[in-house]
């Protein structure tokens, strides 16, 4: 009975290790706390984004569309991978255009 229970440890232990990680914890920020510009740019690639895509934001003005950061992540396989995608993607943009406020996930109430 033993080597039975030792061989099913191993079997869980090979397949909790294929298994994907966990996806990453990332800030979150609602479509309504967006400044307008980034409303209106939430609502046009909304319906792209499909099941599993994503998008991010970064803005250090209200008014200033210089000072936003926008990136989305649409045609993607796994939910996981379009939010680290979004999130890589904002980033850069936000270096580019020197946004100091972190990316955030914009996430659908």
């Amino acid at each position: 009975m033993r080597p039975h229970r030792f061989s099913i440890s191993l079997l869980l232990l090979a397949l909790a290790m294929a298994l994907p990680a966990r996806a990453e914890d990332f800030p979150t920020i609602s479509p309504q706390q967006l400044p307008e510009p980034l409303q209106t740019q939430w609502a046009r690639d909304r319906p792209e984004l499909g099941r599993y895509g994503h998008c991010a934001a970064a803005f250090d003005s209200q008014i200033d569309g210089a000072k936003m950061a926008w990136s989305c992540a649409i045609y993607v396989r796994l939910s996981a991978q379009g939010e680290r995608l979004a999130m890589k993607l904002c980033g850069e943009r936000a270096a580019l255009l020197k946004v100091k406020s972190p990316c955030k996930l914009v996430v659908a109430p």
